[in-house]
Formats: C-alpha cells, structure tokens, sequence
C-alpha cells in the first residue's frame, strides 16, 4: 500500500498555485479508493503509512485520500490514529450515493421503494417489451462464456450516449483491457454476478455486481437506448434487488454518481464518501497546511468528519 503512493499535483489551485501531495491512487473507473488491510491491522497500517509520509514529503505538502467511505473500522482508525499526535486533518468534500442496505425481502423492498404508480407503469413497460419479442432475464456467477458476455456488455455500452461522448470502456484499448480483466478475474474467483435483459436473444440491459462478502459493488450496467421507451435498466435493476435475499451479501454499493436519477429512486439508503486532507511532515509544513485547509473550507484543520 505504500508504494501506491506517489507526489501528484492536485487539479484544484489555490490563489493560482498548484499545490503538490501525496495521495492514494485512484482511476476512472475505480470509485472507492480505501486501501485494502488485513483486518486487525487498520491502526498500525495508518500509523506506518503516516510516518512514511513524514519522511517522504519530498515537495508535498499533505496526503489527500480520495473516494473513502465515512464508516468503517478503517477509517475509525484513521480517525484514532489522527488523536494521538494531533496531526491536523480535514474533510474536503462529501457526498452521498444510493446504496441497498436493508432487512426487507426484495419484493417487500421495492413496493416500498416505487410508488403504487409507478410500479403499474413498469408493468404496463413491461408487457409491452414483451410484445417485441421473447424476453427473458439471465443471471450468471460462473465462468461460463465470460468473453462472449464481456463482448456483448462491450458492444452495448459502446452503442449509446458513452459511446458517442468517447466514455465508454470501449473508446479507449486501456479501459477496455480494464473491464475485460477485471471481469475474467473476478468469475475465476466465484465474486461475480453478471445480469442481462434479453429480447430474442440480444441484450437491451447488463450489468455487473462484484461480490466481496458481505459487501456487493454495482461496477457497470448498460442498456439498449433504441428501448428506452421500455426502462430495460430499471426492469433489471428490480432483478437485481435479489442482493437482498442473499445471506452473505449485507449490503450494496451502487458505486453511481450523487443524484443518479434512476438508482436513486430504487436504493433508498445512502453511503457518504469523502475526500479527507493530512497535514504531514514537521511543523512548519503542518502549520502551512492548517493555513492551506482554512483557505479551502473556512474551517480550521480539527479532524475527519
């Protein structure tokens, strides 16, 4: 995890300055950057990742963790570790994004979610989809066919708005090998549940849940925009409220955007992430960034939130 640092400049500028740190790494297409730790060494990994800060500052002039969660035993322990030496630290940003965490069945869960309304509208949708042609719904967690499904879920992506706007996993061959090694690796390893919608046999709505017990990641979906007029995504989505069934699955990260307006109707719970600040190094670079952090947010450097 230490060497998954590095000095970056942080695209934000203070009075025109760019501002040099060290900061977790992140991508595009990662939406959480909490570093993985053994569990029962969350202290010791804050403590040791802090002092290799102190040492390595190099011209940085704090640590900038991004896309980390505000509840959890690592981030409690940041939390504690920050106490012990008084470092200054800031919450920077939050959001809060759709999430499913709840004791309801799934189909208890969505009469409650949707209104009596709406859900008559969906089925009004749906019978009508089924007047195009055969539909069914397919749920895999095997490897079976993993680079036909990839390629297909591929395709999909790539034929609507994200395609056209050169966001899609396809546009570019990095993403692409991305989403085509991540998918392949996380079947091999049983943590993979791949959804599709299907008329006559052609996917209109995919999606992919990696599974990490007792947690669920909503990675990527995709859906037909030719069959809007028939909500495929949400007609899936409804499919995919079964994470609530499962007994080893607690709860869902729908990893999707603040405001999403589609999941945030159906998943009622919210998860908040943030982007925290460290002030590192001796006391005059501490002292430099208690300045930095009062300039950013009109509030002193007293901690995470």
């Amino acid at each position: 995890q230490l060497a998954g640092l590095m000095p970056v400049i942080q695209s934000g500028n203070y009075y025109g300055h760019p501002i040099p740190h060290l900061a977790n790494w992140v991508h595009p297409n990662v939406f959480l950057g909490q570093p993985l730790v053994a569990q029962g060494f969350e202290h010791e990994f804050w403590r040791a990742l802090l002092a290799w800060c102190d040492r390595h500052t190099r011209l940085s002039l704090f640590l900038h963790l991004a896309h980390v969660p505000t509840r959890g035993r690592l981030h409690d322990a940041l939390a504690a570790v920050l106490r012990e030496d008084a470092r200054p630290a800031a919450t920077v940003f939050e959001e809060e994004r759709a999430m499913l965490r709840s004791a309801q069945a799934s189909e208890s869960y969505f009469e409650a979610a949707l209104s009596a309304k709406k859900r008559k509208e969906l089925r009004r949708q749906q019978r009508r989809l089924c007047e195009e042609g055969e539909v069914t719904f397919e749920r895999l967690t095997d490897y079976s066919q993993i680079a036909e499904w990839t390629a297909e879920f591929l395709d999909l992506e790539a034929r609507g708005w994200k395609g056209e706007s050169g966001s899609a996993m396809r546009s570019h061959a990095a993403t692409r090998e991305l989403f085509r090694f991540a998918i392949a690796g996380s079947a091999a390893r049983g943590r993979l549940e791949r959804l599709a919608l299907r008329l006559d046999g052609k996917p209109i709505a995919m999606l992919a849940n990696f599974l990490t017990a007792p947690g669920a990641y909503s990675f990527k979906t995709a859906f037909d925009e030719d069959y809007a007029r028939f909500s495929p995504g949400v007609l899936l989505q409804q499919q995919n409220l079964a994470l609530l069934d499962r007994e080893d699955i607690d709860w869902a990260d729908s990893c999707a955007a603040q405001d999403h307006p589609m999941i945030d109707h159906l998943w009622r719970e919210r998860r908040a992430i943030q982007r925290e600040s460290i002030g590192i190094g001796g006391g005059l670079r501490r002292a430099a960034f208690r300045t930095l952090i009062r300039l950013e947010t009109g509030r002193g450097a007293r901690g995470l939130q």
